[in-house]
């Protein structure tokens, strides 16, 4: 099953792929649960957690600094196409964190994430990124913009 969304420009579609944020964390299986994104910079980069499905909380604002295994990504949000690159420096670059825990992260080296739409401070979209077989994540999200 797709996603549809409705851009603002006459007739146009987005059909998202069905499958949701999910895949492996220091060789666990995670799956994602909601995200959130907090400004980091003054050029209005961000820094989102996509949030394990195992965190107990159901508005994603409440958890700035989640307990369990979790994926972050630094970007400036915009829809288009981004780069997973160990270091993003350009606007069409993402760096993706597997945060394993608060003292152990390990960087994305490969992948690509789309940003397909932002409306109402969410933004909706695909990830792909991977560092290993036992740290890679691939699928649709949702991420709340909190500030």
């Amino acid at each position: 099953m797709a996603i549809t969304l409705l851009s603002g420009c006459g007739s146009d579609e987005i059909q998202l792929p069905s499958q949701k944020l999910e895949g492996k964390i220091n060789g666990t299986d995670w799956s994602y649960k909601s995200g959130n994104g907090y400004i980091e910079t003054t050029d209005f980069e961000y820094r989102v957690r996509f949030l394990s499905s195992k965190e107990a909380v159901n508005d994603p604002c409440t958890l700035p600094n989640p307990s369990l295994s979790h994926v972050r990504a630094n970007f400036k949000p915009a829809v288009r196409s981004y780069f997973v690159t160990p270091q993003a420096v350009d606007d069409n670059q993402v760096q993706v964190t597997f945060e394993i825990s608060p003292s152990q992260k390990l960087i994305a080296t490969s992948g690509f994430m789309e940003v397909y739409a932002i409306e109402s401070q969410v933004v909706i979209g695909y990830l792909q990124a991977v560092l290993d077989d036992d740290n890679k994540v691939e699928g649709s999200f949702e991420i709340r913009l909190c500030n």
